[in-house]
């Protein structure tokens, strides 16, 4: 019992430092760090407490375990942060970066994404509603909304583009990309479509022209984020209604009968799955040593990337490994998840590689801290880059360990062979050496 006392101050102690040293930069709040440590304060640390009240039916030393995880973690988002900044800037000092961005290659970039993101969000709007209220997609609604991912890539391009150029054209994207993102926040209430929207108005702020928020603001927006977190699932429940007709933007009077206080796990009896999903997860290695050693990552990416519609069902199951670690979960405690809940980044890496799961976390936060020092010198595709990765990574701990792999395949593509399309390094060398009229430099 004592262990589990101290190991949950240790996770307390880990996530509140890393908020702490946030705010000695005024734009501390735009790195992984202190946004995961967000996370944790705001949505995994209600969990535990609540978890904690049922001490009497689970095994404390397991418990502690996963504590003591959870921190290390955090911890190592912290260390692979700094690592990847000295990294790059030792990289730098040996090949000082110059990087010119058109506003016409910015404009076409953006229109063009608009372009595929917009033709997504209609595509699945002529689905019938039948199939767009099911709980679990699949088929090609599954491909569309995967694809209209990129809707985040065009929503911070068009609004650096607003910032910093302030053309007609940059005005008109940036309201396509804005009412792309409007019955996501306030119809649908995605939280990952609040997060990205945050973010890429935050880092276009940033990059353009160096503004922040004040940090009175960023301290009173968290625990109002946290309560809206808990809040999600009686929002979406007055926007669905009866769920025979479309979904519509509640009222504020409905908004307002909500007990938002009473949806949090300090006084709600409701249970919050995912983090005893991971006490199972953690348990289940710790007790047994049962490990995936990767299979459940590699299956992922096979699930994600290789269309069973082209190339079979039967090539694709080849594909992966036949690892079912609910199945063991069943067999073992016979205990399984609830549909649609997760079982955290965390508890997912420990099952694969035990405690060098952490390496998941150092890497991600490695490379994107590199892009983020590439960014602040002036990089327009590396801006691009960690403006897509960071609200994946800061969503990681409640999702699984490589999701900012599997969407920046997806991101990081579609650039690339943007950019390919668009490269002529004759007009490329032309246009640099007239800088001052038609490029910019970011400083």
């Amino acid at each position: 019992m004592m262990a589990e006392v101290i190991s949950f101050l240790i996770l307390l102690v880990t996530t509140c430092g890393i908020l702490v040293g946030a705010f000695i930069q005024p734009h501390g709040y735009l790195k992984l760090p202190p946004l995961c440590a967000a996370v944790y304060a705001g949505w995994l640390l209600p969990q535990l407490w609540q978890l904690r009240g049922q001490l009497g039916n689970l095994d404390a030393t397991y418990l502690a375990v996963l504590n003591l995880f959870f921190a290390a973690c955090l911890f190592s988002v912290h260390i692979g942060w700094h690592w990847g900044v000295r990294a790059e800037a030792y990289q730098l000092a040996k090949t000082p970066v110059r990087v010119f961005a058109s506003q016409r290659d910015i404009t076409r970039v953006t229109g063009l994404v608009t372009l595929v993101a917009w033709s997504m969000w209609i595509a699945m709007g002529m689905r019938s509603l039948d199939e767009r209220n099911e709980t679990m997609w699949s088929g090609p609604l599954t491909i569309m909304y995967f694809f209209l991912n990129l809707k985040m890539l065009s929503m911070f391009l068009s609004t650096y583009l607003l910032l910093r150029f302030k053309s007609r054209m940059a005005v008109l994207l940036f309201l396509a990309n804005a009412a792309l993102y409007f019955p996501l926040v306030l119809v649908y209430f995605r939280r990952r479509a609040m997060l990205e929207l945050f973010i890429a108005l935050s880092l276009a702020f940033w990059f353009a022209r160096r503004a922040v928020l004040p940090r009175v603001g960023v301290l009173l927006g968290m625990p109002v984020g946290t309560i809206v977190v808990f809040a999600v699932a009686a929002l979406r429940g007055l926007a669905r209604g009866d769920g025979t007709s479309e979904w519509k933007m509640p009222s504020f009077a409905d908004i307002s009968a909500i007990d938002f206080w009473s949806q949090t796990p300090f006084v709600s009896d409701q249970q919050y799955p995912e983090v005893t999903n991971a006490f199972y997860l953690v348990r289940l290695s710790s007790e047994l040593g049962y490990h995936t050693f990767g299979a459940s990552s590699w299956n992922r990416l096979v699930f994600q990337w290789v269309p069973a519609q082209i190339v079979g069902a039967d090539l694709k199951n080849a594909l992966m490994i036949d690892v079912d670690v609910g199945r063991a979960l069943v067999n073992t405690f016979n205990y399984s998840g609830r549909t649609g809940s997760t079982s955290t980044a965390m508890a997912q890496a420990y099952v694969e590689f035990g405690p060098f799961g952490i390496v998941f976390f150092v890497a991600t936060a490695y490379v994107l801290a590199r892009w983020w020092a590439r960014a602040n010198r002036g990089s327009v595709w590396a801006m691009t880059l960690y403006a897509c990765a960071l609200p994946l990574a800061v969503i990681m701990p409640t999702s699984y360990p490589i999701v900012v792999l599997n969407f920046m395949l997806l991101y990081g593509g579609a650039l690339w062979v943007i950019r390919f399309m668009m490269t002529d390094s004759s007009s490329e060398r032309r246009h640099q050496r007239h800088a001052g009229r038609e490029y910019c430099d970011v400083k």
